[in-house]
């Protein structure tokens, strides 16, 4: 499957999702495992309480800036100074609470690139939701970030049956996911891993590739 092509330049305001998909739709698609996580942290039983409401309060957090992404006065998600790398390894911490599989997260100690940081964070989660689906109890899910010349690699790669497991609705996910990556500046593309699974791989421009084309 190819690739999104890199746009030479970054929008200043995120585009909106495409027409196909409703904005609101795809908004409540994003919310379901914050809301999954908040649901399974709040009824747990034992270990610590302090980090259990950590981590609750860092799932409330992402669900209030995704609204606010969406019809907020920051609807316009203006790209800002990213280290990708911090926010990958954020995506993969929340989504920590209801994976049944094993994630393993690899990256430089930073990436830094021009880009919408939550149009980015939802399309990384939503990847990750993916990949964690299609894993299954005991799989295992690596999201690895990469810095090249000129671009930022974001891999999220799994070894389970792949994305023809998962349930049909999970589809709107990827179409969402080309949206937001593609306001984001960059490239989405899915392929088979070596033996099974999939890699799903966003791919960005990097700080200093967005400073010579400007």
């Amino acid at each position: 499957m190819k690739s999104t092509p890199l746009h030479e330049a970054i929008p200043t305001v995120l585009p909106a999702i495409p027409p196909n998909v409703d904005t609101v739709r795809a908004l409540c698609h994003d919310l379901r495992q914050p809301l999954a996580a908040i649901l399974l942290l709040a009824g747990a039983h034992g270990g610590e309480v302090l980090r259990r409401l950590d981590g609750i309060l860092n799932q409330a957090q992402w669900l209030s800036d995704m609204v606010e992404g969406v019809i907020g006065d920051t609807a316009d998600d203006r790209p800002i100074n990213v280290d990708v790398v911090n926010l990958a390894s954020r995506c993969v911490l929340r989504a920590l609470p209801t994976a049944d599989c094993e994630i393993e997260f690899i990256g430089p100690d930073r990436a830094m690139a021009v880009t919408a940081p939550v149009a980015l964070g939802r399309a990384i989660s939503c990847v990750l939701d993916n990949a964690v689906r299609a894993s299954g109890p005991g799989g295992q899910v690596t999201v690895d970030v990469t810095a090249k010349v000129h671009e930022i690699t974001i891999q999220v790669i799994d070894d389970g049956p792949g994305l023809g497991y998962v349930p049909i609705h999970n589809s709107l996910g990827l179409t969402i996911t080309r949206a937001l990556v593609s306001a984001c500046g960059g490239g989405f593309e899915l392929e088979p891993g070596n033996a099974r699974g999939m890699t799903a791989r966003i791919v960005l421009p990097d700080l200093g590739s967005k400073a010579a084309a400007s």
